[in-house]
């Protein structure tokens, strides 16, 4: 019970750090990742770095024509992590062909937008979930 009582003081104290830089939903996907982590056998995989030096590694499972799980890794700061986290949310249970819109635009307008000097984490987030797409669609089974 302490142990939340002082996980949301700092949130709160980070919340009103960066509320002129990030929305909540930002601040929240980048310190709570959802679906962060390595997945065995997956049926999609891509792993892209990008120009700033982020790496992102995205896991696909498909099951009945539906993204089941999805999973992913990322060296990069708060915002790589929101941006991805966001992306692995909005593909959750579509199906693959359907997730060939969750791109740059769609994630910033998902994570209620992102500084200018952020914003390529949405796109190398969209990016590398394109391309484990791609790679489950050839039927290649991804290879971590």
């Amino acid at each position: 019970m302490e142990k939340d009582k002082i996980k949301k003081e700092m949130m709160d104290l980070l919340l009103e750090k960066t509320k002129n830089l990030f929305s909540e939903k930002v601040v929240d996907y980048g310190t709570n990742p959802r679906n962060c982590g390595t997945m065995e056998k997956p049926d999609g995989y891509a792993k892209i770095t990008g120009p700033c030096g982020d790496t992102v590694e995205i896991f696909l499972r498909v099951k009945s024509g539906r993204i089941e799980d999805v999973r992913y890794t990322t060296d990069g700061c708060m915002t790589s992590h929101a941006a991805v986290s966001a992306a692995t949310v909005m593909a959750k249970g579509k199906a693959p062909k359907d997730c060939i819109r969750i791109n740059q635009s769609a994630i910033l307008e998902h994570l209620g937008g992102m500084p200018e000097e952020a914003r390529h984490c949405a796109l190398l987030a969209a990016t590398t979930l394109h391309r484990a797409l791609r790679n489950f669609a050839v039927g290649r089974r991804g290879q971590p």
